[in-house]
């Protein structure tokens, strides 16, 4: 079992990161809404400042109408949302998916008519983590209306250390032998949004960070008919690789800090580092092998404060298919990511259907 994650992030969460940059201070353990704020950097006064270009910093208010700082399960939106530029954000009443066992909020756009396929994104929280935390951190919920995407934000489970969870691989992260089947929970929300909205089933993309990375790689694997392509931030998969069986080419996005100490770049003897990952899947793709180049331009992803640079490199791949990394030097489990990235990220996630 990935006990080694486990640990080190309840020992972060106990008694805060090494680097004082983070953010993440002592938090009250026996407080969720404490302890989701300290695993994503945030600190514990309060929701990130939405209307700042720097993530890193908090307002000391109140939490982020998405429901940031929630209790588990408290997973109902509000309908207007701080924008990046100061602004708010105006949606509809959000819906739920998935019954009353594990329910899932779904967002979509105001001006939304359920005519006209859009893009599906769904966000998938780390361990001790919801997806409102997620997009609490990365603010993907704040493009919604300008991008014309639908944005669905399921849970894991509770486990006895009241964290969610996914049950990824056999090493991360259903650390109490659940059994729980989250490809199936997964499978029947995607296939649930097909049946109630107009869904661009070319463009189905998971987005997760750690075990939700895992997540979302695990999803390509076995329901490569519907997912499209996954973003993964400091995510990795099977340390065995027979064990994916991807049944269609699904084009993917890893983002990792080079001094991650959680879910260490080059991996560890429990999961695969970022690169054999992307091999993988440049392989199963049917990307030239050794083809993996680094692009000259460096991109600002990352607060400028910690003065991290990003490098990309990518698979040369067959048309409309896409093996990526954003390299963050510098970077933890838990960069503070600028506007920049957000705005890149959703910009790869929406401009790679599958061909």
């Amino acid at each position: 079992m990935r006990r080694h994650l486990q640990t080190l992030i309840l020992g972060s969460l106990a008694f805060g990161c090494d680097d004082a940059d983070s953010g993440a201070g002592a938090s009250d353990a026996a407080s969720t809404d404490a302890i989701a704020a300290a695993d994503l950097g945030r600190g514990d006064t309060g929701g990130v400042d939405r209307g700042s270009a720097d993530r890193g910093e908090t307002d000391g208010g109140e939490p982020d109408a998405l429901g940031t700082d929630a209790e588990i399960g408290d997973a109902a939106p509000a309908d207007a949302l701080p924008a990046a530029d100061g602004g708010t954000v105006e949606l509809p009443p959000p819906e739920v998916l998935g019954g009353d066992d594990r329910p899932a909020v779904i967002l979509t756009p105001s001006d939304y008519d359920g005519t006209e396929p859009l893009p599906l994104l769904v966000l998938l929280g780390g361990y001790y983590n919801l997806a409102s935390d997620l997009d609490g951190w990365i603010g993907a919920s704040e493009y919604v209306n300008d991008e014309d995407f639908i944005l669905l934000l399921p849970d894991g489970t509770i486990d006895p250390d009241d964290a969610p969870f996914w049950n990824a691989t056999d090493t991360c992260c259903d650390y109490y032998d659940s059994g729980v089947d989250d490809v199936a929970y997964l499978r029947g929300l995607i296939a649930e949004a097909q049946t109630r909205l107009a869904v661009d089933s070319s463009r189905v993309v998971l987005i997760g960070h750690s075990n939700g990375g895992f997540m979302a790689y695990r999803m390509a694997c076995d329901a490569g008919d519907q997912v499209t392509a996954v973003v993964s931030m400091a995510g990795s998969g099977w340390l065995d690789a027979a064990n994916c069986h991807p049944t269609q080419p699904v084009s993917v996005l890893q983002v990792h800090g080079s001094v991650d100490d959680v879910m260490p770049f080059g991996g560890d003897d429990e999961a695969p580092g970022a690169l054999e990952m992307l091999g993988r899947w440049a392989e199963r793709d049917g990307c030239t092998a050794g083809s993996l180049t680094e692009s000259p331009t460096r991109r600002e992803f990352v607060d400028d404060r910690r003065a991290d640079e990003t490098t990309e490199s990518a698979y040369a791949c067959p048309p409309g298919l896409d093996v990526r990394l954003w390299y963050l030097q510098g970077s933890d489990h838990y960069p503070e990511f600028s506007w920049d990235y957000t705005e890149a990220m959703l910009g790869w996630a929406l401009n790679h259907p599958r061909p």
